[in-house]
């Protein structure tokens, strides 16, 4: 409950673009993120390179400046439509389609330099067979020699913690600063994620909003994507590049090349 004594609103944390937003520390993220992502494709080429589950566009906006062509996949219309206001305001030339992972080469094509899939997008795809889905459509949207850069959570450890929670995060927006924690519960198939945030505008206030996640494993990776005709090229722990640890790595991060 509330302050106000009322229950706090739940909604697909995968799909809330304004609060997706603000449990997110971005000048942090991106830091983190987009040097790795210019190293692992190169300098930007003729096919371009598709953001899977490109939210808000964030990282899209920061590698067109850069000189990449741009093409940002989501699910969500609320999501892209937040990205499409992002990148027009910061005069950023990009394509946008709504799609899910299961269309993508029927809405892309193929022939891109690269796709890259951040920050548990992959695992959003919510089950073993869309996650093995999803990585061959990345696939048949590359050329050969195409790249693709996949990051999800290590799950593995975290299934044994109990209870499972990350944070807090710590963002701030519009001179406001929300601290978030997020809460993993495992069962069978799957883990569903709460995320709480917290934030103190003329008092304490509360946002909770949950969604799913397939726990996808190093296996899995390495299994689906050489049936994809992916070659892995680099596993990693995290964005230092330090080599992936099952037992202790706070991310799976995979980059692999198509083959043929």
């Amino acid at each position: 409950m509330d302050e106000r004594g009322g229950v706090p609103e739940t909604r697909n944390i995968f799909l809330d673009p304004i609060w997706y937003d603000k449990g997110i520390n971005w000048q942090a993220r991106l830091t983190r993120e987009i040097p790795l992502l210019v190293e692992v494709f190169g300098a930007p080429g003729d096919g371009g390179l598709i953001d899977a589950g490109c939210g808000t566009g964030r990282q899209l906006c920061v590698l067109a400046a850069q000189g990449y062509h741009m093409v940002g996949v989501d699910e969500s219309a609320d999501m892209l439509a937040l990205a499409k206001k992002r990148a027009l305001e910061s005069s950023i030339d990009a394509a946008f389609h709504t799609s899910d992972y299961a269309d993508m080469y029927e809405h892309m094509g193929g022939g891109f330099d690269g796709v890259y899939c951040l920050g548990n997008a992959l695992a959003a795809a919510g089950s073993a067979d869309a996650v093995r889905e999803a990585l061959g459509q990345f696939s048949k949207c590359l050329r050969p020699g195409g790249r693709i850069f996949v990051q999800v959570l290590n799950f593995e450890p975290m299934r044994r913690e109990q209870p499972c929670v990350r944070g807090p995060r710590v963002s701030e927006v519009d001179g406001v600063e929300y601290i978030s924690t997020r809460q993993f519960h495992f069962h069978d198939d799957g883990t569903t994620v709460t995320n709480t945030t917290l934030w103190h505008e003329g008092g304490w206030k509360q946002h909770s909003h949950a969604g799913r996640l397939y726990p996808v494993s190093l296996k899995q990776m390495q299994d689906w994507c050489e049936a994809g005709d992916l070659h892995i090229d680099d596993v990693w722990g995290n964005y230092q590049r330090e080599p992936f640890e099952l037992s202790h790595s706070v991310d799976l991060i995979v980059t692999a090349t198509r083959m043929v």
